[in-house]
């Protein structure tokens, strides 16, 4: 690991909360950041935005000194950017600009280097450090869903072996961390379930991909047909599927054989399975649309936007910059 250059501090929250603490740590950044006092009395510095960045060890040492013994919580993260000026960064009176460095008068309202204005540069760092922390933890929740369903299927696997050969039709479109468990037959072409997802060969030899999620409602017929043996299984989706090039369909149906309409059952669990959750804030709540060959979805909580990756069988979110 690189030897850190530098350190940020991060204030987190006093060691004494109540109104006395708060006066007491009011006045200590006033004299330590050079900034008006009114600034820490209408808001708490944010436990995701610098205080002081780019210390050099001393500086940072001495700073870390005085927040403690004045009850400040802090966090010192080292950093591999280079030390501001010594002279710079003790001068009284005095902030960084937190785009350029530029060492300016604290009172600045906005850089004299590169015009930003302070107060609306760290709240838009901060909303993005909050999108951003929010978008890992919903790509955290997203991963741990996908693995419960692996395990899922290869539990079933347990039970009821998977023959290799069942999933050749459809080897060029399986993805590395996906699990095939079940085949059904059919007339009009065979399924694959996996732990992600229905796949179908079609007459033209086209494989059509579904992921659960798009599914909305599955319907049998009434009870198996004596005279043919078979049985209809139909799945209608929460908005028209796209099939290449130029199609969308609202459902699509087969006529199991005999043996495959055993897993009726199988089929109508996993078509109700729910993998995708919202990518910004994990939610479920998500309402279909189809756009040309394209299926979006948007989360009904928080309102971002999706775009459905059929072959990864993914929501991936549409967040604006």
């Amino acid at each position: 690991m690189a030897e850190a250059l530098s350190y940020d501090i991060y204030v987190l929250g006093l060691r004494d909360p109540s109104k006395a603490g708060r006066q007491r740590f009011v006045g200590a950044m006033e004299r330590l950041t050079g900034r008006p006092r009114d600034e820490f009395e209408e808001h708490f510095p944010s436990p995701q935005i610098p205080m002081f960045h780019s210390l050099d060890v001393e500086r940072a040492k001495k700073l870390a000194d005085s927040f403690e013994s004045n009850g400040i919580l802090i966090e010192l993260r080292p950093t591999d950017k280079e030390p501001l000026g010594a002279e710079a960064e003790l001068e009284e009176g005095t902030r960084a600009c937190p785009a350029c460095d530029a060492v300016q008068p604290s009172t600045n309202i906005e850089c004299a280097r590169c015009g930003i204005v302070f107060a609306k540069y760290e709240r838009e760092q901060l909303l993005k450090m909050q999108k951003d922390h929010t978008l890992e933890q919903a790509m955290i929740k997203a991963m741990q869903i996908r693995e419960e369903w692996m395990q899922r299927a290869t539990k079933y696997l347990e039970t009821k072996p998977f023959p290799k050969d069942d999933a050749k039709d459809f080897s060029t479109m399986l993805i590395p961390d996906e699990v095939p468990f079940l085949r059904l037959e059919s007339d009009e072409g065979p399924i694959l379930l996996t732990s992600r997802r229905l796949l179908t060969k079609i007459e033209s030899g086209r494989i059509i991909t579904i992921p659960y999620e798009m599914i909305g409602e599955v319907d049998f017929g009434s009870a198996i047909q004596i005279k043919k043996n078979k049985l209809k299984a139909q799945v209608k989706f929460h908005s028209p599927l796209p099939i290449p090039p130029d199609e969308a369909i609202p459902k699509m149906a087969w006529n199991l054989d005999k043996e495959s309409s055993f897993y009726k059952e199988v089929l109508m669990d996993w078509g109700y399975a729910r993998n995708f959750i919202c990518g910004s804030c994990g939610e479920r709540d998500l309402d279909f649309r189809t756009e040309g060959t394209k299926v979006h979805c948007r989360c009904m909580h928080c309102a971002t936007d999706h775009e459905v990756d059929l072959a990864e069988g993914v929501a991936v979110p549409l967040l604006a910059e």
